[in-house]
């Protein structure tokens, strides 16, 4: 074979080789185009769930900052009105940003017409309630009054005609025992102000006298009993002025808190020095004479109406062991109740042994001085008595859920010039749901996760939650991926923060929009709602009254 030929079946081979490669390449060409667009959107679909999922966290974060600010409001305040606590929650919301330029905005949900807690919907963006221990976490009902366990404590002021109220048993406190109180709670502190409504009344303790001569409120020298029956010869039942307190006078300190004419009249407690008892305890009572002058709004005597014709309040403040708890106040009122609608004989309080002899049930309270009437300005309450029932409001503990659904827009749809605002609707909805508590002994809040929702109240009517928890407060997971409307429900919907319409997350599948760290579950005490100031940060049985030490 010549050289010629040779070459030319080399490079016939070679040819045939190289035709392989070719092929290869045209079919990477196809795969590619093929691929391109499916690649694509998976892209954008990450690109969307991501932004979905990026939202659903700054709602979280929004809703936990608000519910974190409002409870701890409502918690520091030991309840009452929801509608201030409401308003923080509201602020502290708006300062969280959704899709990073718009603030969260949430309504009140406040309707003053609707006890115990002023919530004007179940599916509102706030919702004010209590919780209780569940089987295996709280239980939410919001048709039950919260409270850090404040005892029931009576004022009285019971002494007629003028400098009535400075006779030594004139004025009286009780700490009443109860089923809920706990066993180491004390009063540390009392405050009396004559002024509290605006009056003009005030403490004398230059002029007053106690029987020992010793100016300023006296404590009772147990010569009389001042509650007692309308039996015959009075004394067949009735009960010391003075239960607890071994050593009053080193036990209970009166003072004035402008000079010796005060408008308000301060009273500590103390343990005795000398001995075992821990100061005002849950049962314990006594009475005092204070001097007034300048009381009953100017058209009457300085004695018992003239307090609640002022409308006096008064301010308690206890403790748990070593923890103070918030103050509750109360208004001086003056009843009209008549001595002769006393009961004839006393019937004892079972917890306490505590007499009634009230025409009102109300143990430790004494006999009016006197029925009402006598003309003139006082036709009413002309009986020498007003008195103050501070309730205790259990021992649930105050808790505040935040929920809220918005709509965000698509990036996508964004970048490609389709707008929720040419299109007249929103592309995408998002909802959330968190539940803060108030620990009344740390007196700071928390998150928690809830097993059960109940709305409007003790009766159950208004829902609970199917999947048993928050998102927000550490359930991780079914998260239905932000809780999404894929194809822009809600048309024309486009009032992000709800609007008051309701459309929060207890009509988005109860539990079923799951947990919450997402990154950011957990950020809500760096949002706002952990910044609000703590959200990290022997014997007198008295005839039958009285308790036995």
């Amino acid at each position: 074979m010549t050289f010629a030929a040779t070459a030319r079946t080399f490079a016939s081979r070679g040819t045939h080789l190289r035709t392989p490669v070719r092929t290869r390449r045209g079919i990477a060409t196809l795969w590619t185009i093929l691929f391109t667009p499916i690649l694509l959107i998976l892209l954008f679909i990450t690109v969307e769930v991501g932004n979905m999922w990026l939202a659903r966290v700054e709602l979280e974060n929004g809703l936990e900052a608000a519910a974190l600010a409002a409870v701890k409001e409502w918690g520091d305040a030991n309840g009452g009105d929801t509608y201030i606590p409401r308003e923080v929650g509201v602020i502290y919301a708006a300062s969280n940003m959704i899709g990073g330029d718009m603030p969260l905005v949430i309504t009140h949900n406040y309707d003053a017409s609707k006890p115990p807690n002023q919530n004007a919907d179940c599916e509102g963006n706030l919702i004010f309630g209590a919780v209780e221990e569940g089987i295996r976490h709280y239980i939410f009902n919001a048709g039950i009054q919260p409270g850090c366990g404040a005892g029931t404590v009576l004022f009285d002021a019971t002494g007629q005609g003028k400098g009535g109220l400075e006779a030594d048993d004139a004025w009286g406190i009780a700490f009443h025992i109860t089923e809920e109180t706990p066993p180491n709670m004390r009063i540390t502190r009392v405050i009396i102000n004559l002024q509290g409504s605006g009056a003009d009344g005030v403490f004398d303790f230059e002029s007053s006298k106690g029987k020992n001569g010793a100016k300023g409120p006296t404590i009772s020298d147990l010569s009389d009993e001042k509650v007692h029956d309308r039996t015959p010869n009075t004394g067949l039942y009735s009960q010391p002025d003075l239960e607890g307190f071994p050593n009053p006078q080193e036990q209970i300190l009166f003072t004035p808190t402008v000079g010796s004419i005060s408008p308000t009249l301060t009273i500590d407690f103390f343990p005795d020095p000398d001995g075992d008892d821990l100061g005002f305890e849950p049962g314990d009572r006594f009475r005092f004479g204070a001097r007034v002058d300048n009381v009953s709004k100017g058209i009457g005597n300085n004695d018992g109406d003239g307090i609640g014709l002022d409308g006096a309040t008064v301010t308690v403040f206890f403790s748990i062991g070593d923890k103070e708890l918030p103050p509750v106040s109360g208004v001086f009122f003056d009843n009209d109740h008549a001595f002769n609608d006393s009961p004839l004989e006393a019937t004892v309080e079972p917890l306490s042994g505590s007499l009634i002899v009230h025409e009102t049930g109300i143990a430790d309270l004494p006999q009016p001085d006197s029925s009402a009437g006598g003309g003139g300005n006082n036709d009413k309450n002309n009986n020498g008595q007003s008195f103050v029932l501070l309730q205790g409001s259990g021992t649930n503990a105050f808790a505040v859920r935040a929920q809220a659904r918005v709509q965000v827009n698509s990036p996508l749809c964004y970048f490609f010039g389709l707008l929720a605002g040419d299109s007249g609707r929103e592309w995408f909805t998002v909802t959330a749901k968190t539940t803060a508590i108030y620990d009344c002994t740390e007196r700071r809040p928390e998150l928690v996760r809830i097993e059960k929702f109940i709305c409007p109240g003790p009766d159950e009517n208004g829902g609970s939650d199917p999947g048993g928890s928050d998102p927000g407060s550490g359930d991780p997971g079914g998260t239905d991926p932000g809780g999404t409307d894929p194809g822009g429900t809600d048309p024309g919907d486009t009032d992000p923060p709800d609007n008051g319409n309701g459309n929060g997350g207890g009509n988005n599948g109860g539990g079923n929009n799951g947990g919450g760290n997402n990154g950011g579950g957990n950020d809500g005490g760096n949002n706002g709602g952990g910044n609000n100031g703590g959200g990290n940060d022997g014997g007198n049985n008295g005839n039958g009254g009285g308790k036995n030490k």
